[in-house]
């Protein structure tokens, strides 16, 4: 049988293994700091281990037979330290122990405020979400994930233009997006009783109308952006359509699986109808002040509309878009809007004007330019009214300019000018044919007009267009 002396070891190894399966255990369940602490402290004092976990410098408590310090340290970092003291003499086993113990206690330690911080930016995160005065949604995008998962893996390499040929596709993918949450102002903005009416499918909030932005939108993703924002149709609950401008944002860590996006959702509904009037009411403007110029110049009534609509399509055809195309129309339309300042009866001239009369007509460029830039809803058409009278070659007027300092839409108008001239009856000269106006426009073709808008120009007259 054992002596005394080896009941007492084995007495004591057995204290220390059931200190260590305790201490494992508090280490497990501790939830905070404090709770970690106290914990592992009272159970030290069971086995008459006196200790102290501090974030500051050791302490200098004297009187006991053993004291030991310990830094709590992770990955360089000092996180406090562990101080033991107590009457008995240690012996290594329990020295190495207690070390051990330090360092799962540094651990857990570096671990409950790692996920502090985490609750803390969670909790901020949160209150600025539900409070933010602009509606926003916490989307999952793992179906559009899923989509070019699937494409990718049957080879499709021109993304752009399968989604341009698969605009259900598109719509479907869109339609599979997850609402997992909205903010207050989203709640209102959809008129939703509450949160949960507008959880679920996107489905419930967008129409035929999001297929180009869901394209654009899955494009953008499938070059790895994380930023989104285009203007688009969604619908309230009760089926009200909404002019929104959205922001898309992939929220950091989640850049893989697009499961948690941010998508602020801006109401310009107000805006956007204002915006529409306002363009009605300049349309109405323009038209007004088109039919002025033909009301003076009965020779030339409807002149600006044609050249207008040519111009339009030679536009296209150059890939002018949106704006542009707007601007180019309105110019068409106005012109000739200088001439209101020409005195009537040279407009009206039955025969050909003499050179003074020519003078007096080469101004109404300059006139309109003067006329249109103090209007800020024309200042961006000014100069191409301004220029749709100058050549290549410089041979035109007022200013006498030549090729790379004429603007493309006065190009543009100045070929569908001249060739809606040739083909309207004049007093001095009938309509020309087709053939001969063809030729004319050859014979500038390069000298005094761009050669690309002439080849376009005449490419649509032999395709049969008509005014």
């Amino acid at each position: 049988m054992p002596g005394g002396r080896e009941v007492k070891e084995l007495e004591r190894l057995n204290r220390i293994l059931d200190m260590v399966i305790r201490c494992d255990q508090a280490l497990i369940r501790a939830r905070n700091e404090e709770e970690l602490t106290k914990q592992v402290l009272e159970i030290l004092q069971m086995v008459g281990v006196t200790a102290r976990i501090t974030q500051n410098e050791p302490s200098d408590i004297t009187g006991y037979r053993t004291s030991l310090r310990f830094p709590l340290e992770v990955e360089g970092e000092l996180l406090g330290y562990f101080e033991v003291f107590t009457e008995d003499h240690l012996s290594e086993i329990e020295k190495r122990v207690l070390e051990n113990l330090a360092g799962d206690i540094a651990h857990k330690i570096a671990t409950l405020r790692y996920r502090r911080v985490l609750e803390v930016s969670e909790e901020r995160y949160r209150a600025i979400f539900e409070n933010a005065p602009i509606a926003l949604m916490e989307e999952d995008f793992s179906s559009i994930k899923r989509f070019l998962d699937r494409i990718g893996s049957e080879g499709i390499t021109d993304v752009e233009r399968y989604l341009d040929e698969h605009g259900e596709e598109v719509l479907e993918c869109l339609n599979n997006i997850l609402i997992i949450d909205v903010n207050n102002a989203c709640v209102k903005l959809y008129n939703a009783k509450s949160k949960t009416d507008l959880l679920g499918p996107l489905s419930k909030i967008i129409g035929r109308e999001s297929i180009e932005i869901g394209r654009d939108l899955i494009l953008s993703l499938y070059e790895k952006g994380i930023e989104f924002e285009k203007e688009n149709i969604n619908y309230t609950l009760d089926g009200k359509p909404i002019v929104v401008y959205t922001r898309t944002f992939i929220l950091p860590g989640y850049e893989d699986t697009l499961e948690r996006v941010i998508v602020s959702i801006f109401d310009i509904t107000r805006e956007r109808r204002l915006e529409n009037e306002l363009r009605k009411t300049l349309e109405e403007t323009v038209e007004a002040f088109s039919k002025l110029v033909g009301l003076r110049d009965p020779y030339t009534e409807g002149h600006q509309l044609r050249v207008a609509k040519l111009a339009c399509e030679i536009g296209k055809r150059l890939g002018l878009k949106g704006e542009q195309l707007k601007d180019l129309r309105t110019a068409g339309l106005l012109h000739d809007i200088g001439k209101l300042l020409i005195p009537g009866d040279i407009l009206n001239k039955p025969g050909r004007l003499s050179d003074y009369e020519f003078a007096l007509v080469k101004i109404h460029p300059k006139t309109g330019y003067e006329i249109l830039k103090e209007i800020e809803a024309f200042s961006d058409i000014a100069n191409i009214v301004f220029q749709h009278h100058e050549r290549l070659d410089g041979s035109g007027y007022p200013n006498g300019l030549k090729d790379g300092e004429i603007i493309l839409p006065a190009r543009i108008i100045a070929v569908a000018d001249v060739v809606e001239a040739m083909l309207s009856h004049r007093p001095y000269r009938p309509t020309l044919s087709l053939k001969d106006v063809i030729n004319e426009l050859e014979k500038g073709k390069g000298i005094l007009y761009d050669p690309d808008v002439v080849s376009i120009c005449e490419k649509i007259l032999e395709e049969g267009f008509s005014f």
